[in-house]
């Protein structure tokens, strides 16, 4: 093929051009990674906050395994709640949303105008979202887009169809860097290891080594997506150890809502190659990231998937395991 014929078939395709031999040219991917996840397709694109439910009645969730990055969050009575947030891509359908959490706007400031999807929140904490940076996505506010699923019963039922809502999205913001760093090549220098649990009152989050990712369970059960029965797989894994506060918020059965500080400092285990990683992390605001380190260094997280497990480092035994 001639040289400018070349040159011009490439850029059809959005490659970049550099040299190699024989043409004077080479093609490489362009630039479009995700921020969280270090997947393609990611930069530039909207970022949004899909808030499941985790009792056994939310489970099996619909599209987690999609998502590029998501948390475990300790809310009331031990229970957990995952917050997932979604870059690359977005699924036709996820779920169950469930109500937000005081937490969740804390680890939304890193962003510039970040969806969150919920199902509600109590009266002063939906004000408070009102007046931050996030925008509401919440059936109040995007009512054409949830409906509920007769698998279930409610509060465990409520789906939202994710793709076509943002398809006709206007107000959501770009994703922004929040500090993380990918790298495929195998990691080394951790402790072997093939198993870890976190555990809390009434739930527990564990996961054994496969190979290549992580495979999670939820209260020793193996998660697997309500729609296409494929696993959780995250390919990195991150303890980290953070405040506990309490706060004024809770549920109308009494429950207190713990604050769960991602600002910060403290210590952090990453588990990535069979491996984990003592190592520590770092956001100085609100509006910063967060920069995990091992041995003074950055570390780099896995290609893929990330969970990130909120872990109370205020108590003197860690409620974890890793084997």
């Amino acid at each position: 093929m001639h040289k400018n014929k070349l040159i011009a078939f490439l850029l059809t395709l959005g490659l970049t051009i550099s040299t190699v031999a024989g043409f004077g040219v080479s093609a490489s991917a362009a630039p479009g990674d995700s921020p969280l996840s270090g997947l393609p397709g990611g930069e530039g694109r909207p970022v949004v906050m899909v808030k499941y439910g985790n009792s056994r009645p939310d489970r099996p969730h619909y599209s987690l395994n999609q998502s590029d990055l998501f948390y475990v969050e300790e809310v009331e009575w031990g229970l957990t709640r995952v917050a997932a947030m979604f870059n690359s891509k977005f699924p036709e359908v996820v779920g169950p949303t469930r109500s937000a959490r005081i937490s969740d706007l804390e680890i939304l400031e890193q962003f510039t105008k970040p969806g969150i999807a919920f199902s509600g929140a109590n009266d002063v904490l939906l004000k408070i979202i009102r007046k931050s940076q996030s925008v509401s996505l919440s059936p109040s506010d995007r009512p054409s887009f949830y409906f509920r699923s007769n698998k279930k019963s409610a509060p465990h039922n409520q789906l939202l169809r994710l793709a076509a809502m943002m398809a006709k999205e206007t107000k959501v913001g770009t994703v922004k860097d929040i500090g993380l760093t990918f790298n495929a090549a195998p990691a080394v220098g951790g402790v072997a290891a093939k198993t870890f649990a976190a555990s809390w009152a009434s739930a527990k989050v564990a996961g054994t080594w496969n190979g290549s990712s992580w495979t999670i369970a939820f209260d020793g059960t193996t998660h697997k997506d309500a729609a296409t029965g494929k696993l959780l797989t995250p390919k990195t894994v991150v303890l980290q150890f953070v405040d506990r506060k309490t706060t004024k918020f809770g549920d109308k059965f009494g429950g207190k809502t713990p604050l769960l500080k991602s600002v910060g400092s403290g210590r952090a285990i990453i588990l990535r190659n069979g491996q984990y990683f003592e190592s520590t992390w770092s956001r100085p605001t609100e509006t910063s990231g967060t920069k995990f380190s091992f041995n003074g260094a950055q570390f780099p997280f896995d290609v893929g998937q990330v969970m990130i497990v909120f872990v109370d480092g205020t108590v003197k035994k860690a409620p974890i395991s890793l084997k």
